[in-house]
């Protein structure tokens, strides 16, 4: 029989299975933390945290489309749309979501990205809830989640809900608080197919029709008449800085797109290009009068003309953060939001040209990649337009946007006939 070990040989093999055990642990808990950062790194929802720093750049850059071409479709299949949507402790946007799928043609194609900016916790109205989505588009929406009390504005909103971009062949920007009409995916692009037989640079933009008039029939919708942005006036900005800001709208005749000077936020369409050639500015923190009209006019400079579109299918919950009891501005900072709209006006103003008195420093960050475009001038767009921006007695005034577009002979350099009566209209005028 052979001699049981020492007691201290027993304690040696002891510590030695420890040291074992303990490596072994060592190497599960390396392998799991690894793995739950590849979780956190592909993780649909983006945290962020600390947007208060204005002199650093915010903007990434949008993704170019040789480097993005995963989502992007080969000729052989149906063209892909990226959404791009903000909600500012909205709860209409998981209804917004849900219908964004629900109603499309082909929703297998449509990706969405949403800068989601809550003051109440997930789970709440105000939560997208995407997790609540049909499963398998579940993947297909990436929200930028941030809290409201950090929130800066509708241009930093759009910017980073337009960074979630990668590469779809048609971008669409609307507002978390819109409905869709059946096969709207469809129609949008057979109707940008269309206009873009008159102009290949064309890009779809005007106020949507109110949620109201979802509920119209068939032939109502038919019937129903396209608005377009028609003209604007000094009148916006803060502290009487009069930014120029649209006033008015008319409605384009039955079966026409018509080419307009003024895109609004709350309805874009067209090729995912755009958002390369003219990526939203996020160096504007708390704008609010001004954004739109900078983009209209930088979308002009970058090459791009802006059309009303013939038929509605998207559309727009008209309420104010006031009915609902939200003080956009007072969220920010304890109120301390002045100071900064005043400057972001101040930026707007010199790229427009209204002043060549730069925006302060902490304002001037991508002024070289967020102003005008390449492609066209200023003295294009007063030219065009009517409007310059430094003499405020010029104005739209109704001559060139408001008129009826449809008054023999046309002017077919602004009008693009879609339905069979248009065309004939059209070609009758010579």
């Amino acid at each position: 029989m052979g001699r049981l070990p020492s007691f201290k040989a027993q304690r040696r093999a002891r510590q030695r299975r420890c040291v074992l055990l303990f490596l072994a642990a060592a190497v599960v808990v390396t392998f799991l933390a690894y793995e739950r950062d590849e979780v956190v790194r592909d993780a649909e929802i983006i945290l962020h945290h600390n947007l208060t720093n204005h002199t650093a750049a915010r903007s990434a850059p949008v993704k170019d489309k040789a480097a993005a071409a995963t989502v992007a479709s080969p000729k052989d299949k149906d063209p892909t749309i990226f959404v791009s949507a903000i909600a500012y402790r909205e709860p209409e946007c998981h209804p917004t979501l849900k219908d964004m799928f629900a109603k499309a043609a082909l929703p297998d194609r449509v990706y969405a990205g949403v800068c989601q900016q809550n003051f109440l916790p997930a789970g709440s109205k105000e939560d997208c809830a995407v997790n609540q989505l049909p499963e398998k588009y579940q993947s297909h929406v990436k929200i930028f989640a941030m809290n409201s009390t950090e929130a800066e504005g509708i241009p930093l909103a759009r910017a980073r809900a337009s960074q979630q971009y990668d590469g779809q062949d048609y971008w669409l920007q609307i507002d978390a608080h819109s409905r869709f009409d059946d096969g709207w995916d469809q129609r949008l692009i057979d109707e940008y197919k269309r206009i873009s037989e008159c102009d290949p640079k064309a890009m779809l933009s005007t106020y949507p029709p109110a949620i109201s008039m979802l509920s119209a029939s068939a032939n109502e919708k038919r019937n129903m008449a396209s608005p377009r942005i028609c003209n604007g006036s000094y009148t916006g900005g803060p502290n009487n800085m009069h930014m120029f800001r649209y006033v008015s709208e008319v409605y384009s005749p039955k079966g026409f797109a018509v080419r307009t000077g003024f895109a609004s936020g709350g309805f874009m369409f067209g090729p995912g290009q755009i958002l390369r050639d003219v990526p939203h500015d996020p160096n504007m923190p708390m704008l609010f009068d001004g954004d739109e009209v900078l983009f209209s006019v930088r979308l002009f400079t970058a090459g791009w003309n802006v059309w009303a579109p013939s038929e509605q299918v998207v559309y727009h919950r008209y309420v104010s953060y006031g009915e609902r009891n939200i003080n956009v501005f007072a969220d920010r900072q304890n109120g301390q939001w002045l100071p900064h709209q005043v400057n972001s006006t101040k930026r707007v103003m010199y790229v427009l040209g209204m002043t060549d008195e730069l925006p302060p420093e902490d304002y001037r960050a991508g002024l070289d990649t967020h102003g005008l475009g390449k492609v066209r001038s200023m003295d294009d767009w007063v030219q065009w337009s009517g409007i310059d921006f430094k003499d405020p007695s010029h104005v739209a005034a109704g001559d060139k946007f408001c008129r009826d577009v449809t008054d023999l002979p046309m002017d077919k350099s602004r009008v693009c006939p879609i339905s069979s009566e248009a065309k004939a209209k059209f070609a009758q005028s010579g």
